[in-house]
């Protein structure tokens, strides 16, 4: 099958709109958007239109992916923000060439590492990133738990906690460079979300990025953990999760794409009484 592409900026927002609902159709998630929500997205999560690229055939567009990318320690990186064929072009294995069309796009810009997120269930969609290059490197976990996770905060002892805006830590060497993109604090700042950090004699010995939903003069309806790194120090890692999350409140907490890792963090969610959802995915990167 003969295709043609144009970058999204070529589109206007109604049919760049239409073509993404479209395109995410009868998925295993599936998302449908109003028109705002939409156009809200593409700048919240720094997606460029003209990185974008739509695929047509016949003069219709048929498919798309969404990319960003953003400069981490000089180096560009990318995200895949969606990759969607409409339902009656599914099947007919545009994916692999719409995925080099759009790769051909970050390489003019000079990024060196293209990264995206895919369902743990969806195993055609990771087959295809896989052929494209990609790599598994981690798994994604969404978390929860609601209520009283302990009645008494434990104890800080020698450690000390410090709060500040995310949007102060973007470029510092606290968190890792290679993470989920909705998870970094790029994005987790313009959420309105916070660091928050462990350290002992001076020392940092953990750290964390959160969001509360919460309304001013209101009470804590409740939190959501973005990222967590540590050094080893588990009972740092203990106290920080006590304290960030607010463990003795009666709240729903969760994590959204949250990095397994080491698992050390996340065995130390669940013997507070954290679940895994339904939901998990795999973060995915490939060096171009």
């Amino acid at each position: 099958m003969k295709l043609s592409y144009q970058l999204l900026s070529t589109m206007s927002f109604q049919d760049a709109h239409n073509l993404f609902n479209r395109g995410f159709e009868g998925y295993f998630v599936p998302m449908n958007l109003s028109f705002d929500a939409y156009i809200t997205r593409l700048g919240i999560e720094g997606l460029s239109p003209e990185l974008s690229v739509v695929a047509f055939h016949h003069g219709r567009p048929v498919g798309f992916v969404l990319q960003g990318i953003r400069e981490v320690d000089g180096q560009m990186i990318s995200w895949n923000g969606g990759t969607g064929i409409i339902p009656e072009y599914r099947g007919k294995k545009l994916g692999l060439e719409l995925m080099k069309e759009a790769e051909s796009y970050l390489i003019k810009r000079g990024v060196s590492i293209a990264t995206l997120e895919a369902l743990s269930e969806n195993k055609a969609a990771i087959k295809l990133y896989v052929k494209c290059g990609y790599e598994v490197v981690d798994d994604l976990y969404f978390l929860s738990s609601t209520g009283i996770a302990q009645s008494q905060m434990p104890s800080l002892g020698e450690y000390e906690i410090a709060r500040l805006p995310a949007f102060q830590v973007i470029g510092s060497d606290l968190f890792s460079k290679l993470v989920p993109w909705q998870t970094d604090a790029n994005s987790v700042s313009k959420l309105g979300g916070e660091a928050v950090i462990i350290s002992k004699n001076g020392i940092i010995k953990g750290f964390c990025l959160i969001r509360k939903k919460q309304i001013y003069g209101k009470k804590l309806e409740g939190i959501t953990l973005f990222q967590f790194q540590h050094t080893g120090d588990e009972t740092a890692v203990q106290i920080l999760l006590a304290h960030a999350l607010e463990f003795d409140q009666t709240i729903n907490r969760n994590t959204y794409n949250f990095p397994v890792g080491d698992g050390v963090v996340v065995r130390a969610m669940q013997a507070n009484g954290f679940e895994k959802t339904t939901v998990s995915q795999v973060f995915m990167t490939k060096r171009l």
